[in-house]
């Protein structure tokens, strides 16, 4: 079965609604008229000067910008499949990446653009074009106006198979081989069709991004799908609380999303209380467990939390909340998107009991394809038609689903299997705590022991005997944390998600 591609949503808002605004960032305004006559020129560039053909990989280094989107569906118009670099990496980082993806080129910000001559020194037949910034030329890299300018454009009416892979995004660091999980055009589609669902987005729509679209969230939560819904995405470079709060009330957003620390950073600013709020129809939260603490302040202003749940291999929003159910199902990550089959299963793929712990497993057309040149890695993730997630969860009896913890954070004390997040709760509600995460590490007496990681507010104080006391009577012994260390930090990545590897590393030192 063949269709037309994803930058096909292009092509129709064009004709539709051509002087509507796609894409506002920083001081320009690019239309939907615009946007079209963009992405075909940089189609045309891509398959004239670039010589890129199906299958090819192209690479994307920079932070929020137009271009990302550009090139994301001047790819799908191509047959191309876009990989999108997480900027935060080092060169070496990036090295590994670049020599799994094997890209025929490299689109670098001005502002990365010494770092990706640096990557590429060593990896040879990758073009590097480079866009933003002043007009200098640099030696052997192409500009992008440059190529713009001479291409022919090419209009969209290209058919691919809807299996076309079309974004490749990178879910591990560099320890073990790298995990590029492809997605095809199907699920980007269907993705978007389950966003539109999710937050009843249509074409009047304000959207704001603030999270990097280097990450599937920035790019597949509300992005994308508002180029399909026809609205209009405001996209911030980098986040920044007082520029949120300033663009929420001058372009009247009314679908924003934010992983928990930027939700607190938006609520703890000075311009919080003082910031019209009036237009926002949900705030969505996810990338790790979201507490009610960090939603509380957007209720209190009468914003609907939804807290989603989806991953690099499973574009989000796979279950979430609905804007209805936001207050009263507070906690959980929701029901299946209209296109995502969801289950909770033992270690032999049965169903359990609600209320009963068991790994969430999922089956839709948004799961991804395969990972890049990894057979084992996709062997082990894909069973029988599902992908399973590592996370631990359960249903309750009105079918919402909870992510409990990750399977890899499982720590067994004794005989005993104990989940980090039990007692992670009982923490989070101590208000001389700022954030804390609980882990194991070796003992010779139980095998593994827990480690309370705990960073205080300023100006709080707090013993160890004081913090262990607050578990007594809620969890039983062998749950209670053995030791505490008392940090200024607890490491994070991109996403915002505590670094649990990390933190058990230090445990151990």
């Amino acid at each position: 079965m063949k269709t037309y591609d994803i930058s096909s949503w292009i092509a129709h808002q064009s004709v539709q609604s051509p002087k509507k605004i796609a894409i506002r960032f920083e001081a320009k305004e690019t239309t939907y008229s615009q946007l079209e006559d963009r992405v075909a020129s940089l189609s045309g560039a891509l398959s004239g000067s670039l010589r890129i053909q199906r299958g090819d990989r192209v690479a994307f280094l920079g932070l929020n910008c137009l271009e990302i989107l550009e090139l994301l569906f001047a790819c799908a118009r191509v047959g191309a499949i876009f990989v999108p670099l997480n900027a935060r990496m080092t060169n070496g980082q990036l090295r590994v990446f670049l020599e799994n993806a094997t890209p025929r080129c490299l689109f670098a910000d001005a502002a990365f653009l010494a770092a990706a001559q640096g990557c590429l020194e060593s990896i040879p037949d990758i073009d590097l074009v480079r866009f933003g910034g002043d007009a200098q030329r640099h030696d052997n890299v192409y500009e992008i106006e440059t190529l713009l300018a001479k291409a022919t454009p090419i209009e969209c009416g290209q058919r691919f198979p809807l299996s076309t892979p079309v974004l490749m995004a990178y879910t591990s660091g560099t320890t073990g081989a790298p995990k590029g999980a492809l997605l095809s055009q199907e699920a980007v589609y269907y993705s978007a069709l389950n966003a539109i669902r999710m937050f009843e987005m249509t074409s009047q729509d304000e959207i704001l991004t603030v999270i990097p679209m280097y990450h599937i969230g920035g790019l597949s939560i509300q992005s994308v799908p508002a180029i399909h819904a026809g609205a209009t995405v405001t996209i911030h470079r980098q986040f920044d609380p007082a520029m949120t709060l300033y663009d929420i009330e001058r372009y009247r957003i009314t679908l924003f999303v934010g992983r928990p620390v930027v939700s607190r950073a938006v609520s703890s600013h000075p311009d919080w209380d003082q910031t019209d709020l009036s237009s926002i129809r949900s705030h969505g939260s996810g990338s790790t467990r979201v507490s009610l603490a960090s939603m509380a302040p957007w209720f209190a202003r009468g914003v609907p939390v939804q807290q989603l749940y989806g991953m690099t291999e499973v574009l989000p929003p796979v279950i979430a909340v609905s804007i209805g159910d936001a207050r009263r199902k507070a906690g959980s990550i929701g029901k299946p998107a209209a296109h995502v089959e969801a289950r909770v299963v033992d270690e032999y793929m049965r169903d359990v009991r609600p209320g009963d712990r068991g790994e969430i497993v999922l089956r839709s057309k948004c799961v991804f394809s395969e990972y890049w040149k990894n057979a084992e890695a996709t062997r082990q993730t894909l069973r029988d038609g599902w992908f399973l997630t590592g996370d631990v969860g359960h249903v309750d009896e009105d079918g919402f689903f909870y992510v409990d913890d990750r399977i890899k954070d499982m720590v067994i004390v004794g005989a005993s299997n104990v989940y980090p997040v039990d007692g992670e709760r009982i923490l989070a509600e101590c208000d001389d705590i700022e954030e804390a995460a609980i882990v194991g590490k070796p003992d010779p007496v139980l095998g593994e022991s827990l480690v309370a990681c705990v960073v205080l507010k300023k100006g709080r104080k707090m013993t160890s005997n004081q913090l262990q006391s607050l578990f007594k009577g809620r969890l039983a012994n062998y749950q209670h944390p053995h030791h505490v260390m008392f940090m200024e930090s607890i490491p994070h990545n991109a996403l915002g998600k505590i670094q649990k590897a990390e933190l058990r590393r230090i445990v151990r030192d």
